[in-house]
């Protein structure tokens, strides 16, 4: 029974080895924004919006309201927002499914966000992102190429220059 156990716990150990490699190592500069065409409602006009990246570089910040640190990025990324918004798209999506459409409001209203938010009311653009946790930051160049990605909370700085190398693609 010792050893039925010991091959068990080995297996069980070299299964959680392997899915933290993958997912520390997944390669989402492969992943293709055209692929999935983005067009969700905007939370303040209700009027769809079509996310256009051939227009520059965009950023989406994917967020819930209950996140506490979605909450303790927003500061920043309304802070990056109003230092790059005329050279770089930023928008915010909200996961509409898992979230209440009142504390979103409350949340873009508290952090004083002007840049679009937008719903993804049934989880669609997450999902395709690969669902990784939140807050979730992609960078993608003209071509709709995801170059870069953030998921957690990280210093401003880092955030910054994530930014910083968006506009050199």
């Amino acid at each position: 029974m010792d050893k039925i156990a010991k091959i068990t716990t080995g297996a069980i150990f070299i299964l959680v080895v392997g899915v933290m490699l993958y997912l520390t190592f997944q390669d989402t500069s492969r992943i293709n924004a055209n692929n999935l065409p983005m067009e969700l409602s905007e939370l303040r006009s209700g009027e769809q919006v079509k996310v256009d990246f051939a227009e520059k570089p965009t950023v989406l910040s994917v967020f819930t309201s209950w996140c506490p640190y979605c909450n303790e990025d927003a500061p920043k990324m309304v802070d990056l927002h109003e230092k790059y918004k005329d050279r770089i798209n930023l928008y915010g999506i909200n996961v509409t499914n898992r979230d209440e459409r009142s504390e979103v409001e409350s949340y873009v209203e508290e952090h004083g966000i002007e840049y679009p938010v937008l719903l993804d009311e049934d989880g669609a653009v997450y999902e395709y992102y690969g669902a990784e946790g939140f807050p979730s930051l992609y960078f993608i160049n003209t071509d709709g190429i995801v170059v870069d990605s953030i998921i957690g909370s990280v210093d401003q700085d880092v955030i910054d220059a994530s930014f910083a190398s968006l506009l050199s693609e």
